[in-house]
This record gives structure tokens, C-alpha cells and sequence, in this order.
């Protein structure tokens, strides 16, 4: 599995990582006991697996398109821990509630439900961010792009999905992969987990009313996560002194 972790070093294996559902999409994860990813195509920016939807041109002058590109599958995480802009972004309705793994837990948490090929299928890796003129030269570099769409290891593959602009480099972005190879069909794909073990803590919205914290909080309990479950204090104004000389 050691290949499989993509533009990370070994300490960025088991750094935290984390990410913000709604309150009603994390109590469907543990009534479930599944993740989602969906296809890249559903992504918002238009530049998201511009390699794929690009066309290639090969030395004779004729043009292709990738075939694969629907194969694949990925869900967003980010090395950030809080910030007043994730909130806002993935949070709008003030319901949000941020968990907590590692790039090595989640990996392994796809990878232990996929066949002998899953070496070839599932990775996790750190975005990588260009201008767009970098981003358009990379497309330009003829021995990059044929070590990666023609990479039999699948590694070259999802590397082409750890690409942004550098407008989004806030996002300190981290992407689950799997390479379906052509079994699924639709544009998400759900695998199975164990929240209990997966998520290491659970963290509410600092916008959230106490009393619906607290309601939410209890819920979690009757299911039995037993890991930390706490309200941001992100907007709490700490308690500050001064000194003056008289």
C-alpha cells in the first residue's frame, strides 16, 4: 500500500485530515456505515480533471479522448484544521459538523473492500497547485503525460486528479481515489466503514445554538461513538487583560 499514498511524505501519512458534512448527512454515515465519492464531473471548478477532459494528440497528428476518465471517483479532504472560510463554504445552513481521520486510515478503510486488484484502484494524495499557465504546460509536456496515462501501476491515473489552480491553494487538499476500472455505473459510489473507528473526533459548527448542539451531541452518545464531540470555539471571544503604566 505504500505506492498508493500520492505527493505525500511519510509524517503527511498520519497527519490529521479532515472534512465538514451537515448534521443529517453524518447521522446517514453511521445509520449506513458508508462513505461516498462521486465522479471528478460533478466537481464546481471547471479546471477539476482537466487532463482527462482534455484532448490528447498523438505524434502522427491524430487526436483522442481519454476513456477512462468515468471510471474514477474521489471524495475532498483538506489538512486545514478550522478556518472561518470552510465554515462558511461547506456550512451555509450553520449545521455542519467537521470529522476527523488520517490519509493512511481512510486509504485503508477503502482499500480493505476491494478485490486482489486494489493495489491498481485506490489511493490517496496531496493536490498539487499551478497557475493556470503551469497547469496548461503541463499538458504540453509530452513525457509527463505518457508516464501517466500510460502508467500500468493505476498511480500515473489518479495523479492526473491532483491538480488546482492556485486560487484554491487555501483549500490544502487531500483526495481519496477510486479507479472503479469500469464496474460501477452513476456518479457516486458508496463503500463501506466503521465511523466509529474512521473518525477520530467530531466537531460542531461554532455557529450552531448551544441547545441544538447539545441535542445533536446526545444523539451521537445513544449510538455509541465515544470519541470527542465538541462545539467549536472558533468566534468565542477569549477572556483578554492589559497593562498600563501610570
Amino acid at each position: 500500500m505504500i505506492r498508493n499514498f500520492l505527493n505525500m511524505t511519510e509524517k503527511m501519512k498520519d497527519r490529521p485530515i479532515y472534512r465538514v458534512f451537515s448534521v443529517n448527512r453524518l447521522h446517514e454515515i453511521f445509520d449506513e456505515k458508508k462513505l461516498t465519492l462521486v465522479r471528478p464531473k460533478l466537481w464546481d471548478d471547471p479546471f477539476e480533471n482537466f487532463i482527462m477532459n482534455s484532448t490528447g494528440e498523438l505524434k502522427d497528428g491524430r487526436y483522442f479522448t481519454i476513456d477512462f476518465r468515468n471510471n474514477f471517483y474521489a471524495q475532498c479532504w483538506t489538512y486545514t484544521r478550522e478556518s472561518d472560510a470552510i465554515w462558511r463554504i461547506y456550512s451555509p445552513n450553520k449545521d455542519g459538523v467537521r470529522v476527523t481521520t488520517t490519509p493512511r486510515k481512510l486509504l485503508k478503510a477503502l482499500y480493505d473492500q476491494q478485490d486482489k486488484f486494489r493495489d491498481l484502484h485506490c489511493f490517496v494524495g496531496k493536490v498539487q497547485y499551478y497557475t493556470t499557465k503551469g497547469l496548461k504546460n503541463l499538458l504540453t509536456d509530452s513525457n509527463t503525460m505518457s508516464s501517466w496515462l500510460l502508467d500500468s501501476t493505476g498511480a500515473g491515473h489518479a495523479q492526473t486528479l491532483l491538480f488546482k489552480r492556485t486560487p484554491f491553494k487555501h483549500e490544502n487538499e487531500v483526495r481519496l481515489i477510486y479507479n472503479s476500472n469500469g464496474k460501477t455505473n452513476g456518479d457516486l459510489y458508496k463503500f463501506d466503514i466503521d465511523p466509529y473507528d474512521l473518525f477520530d473526533d467530531i466537531v460542531f459548527d461554532p455557529r450552531m445554538k448551544y441547545d441544538n448542539f447539545k441535542q445533536e451531541k446526545e444523539k451521537l452518545k445513544l449510538v455509541g461513538f465515544k470519541k470527542r464531540i465538541v462545539k467549536s470555539n472558533l468566534y468565542k471571544t477569549p477572556s483578554l487583560t492589559f497593562k498600563i503604566d501610570k
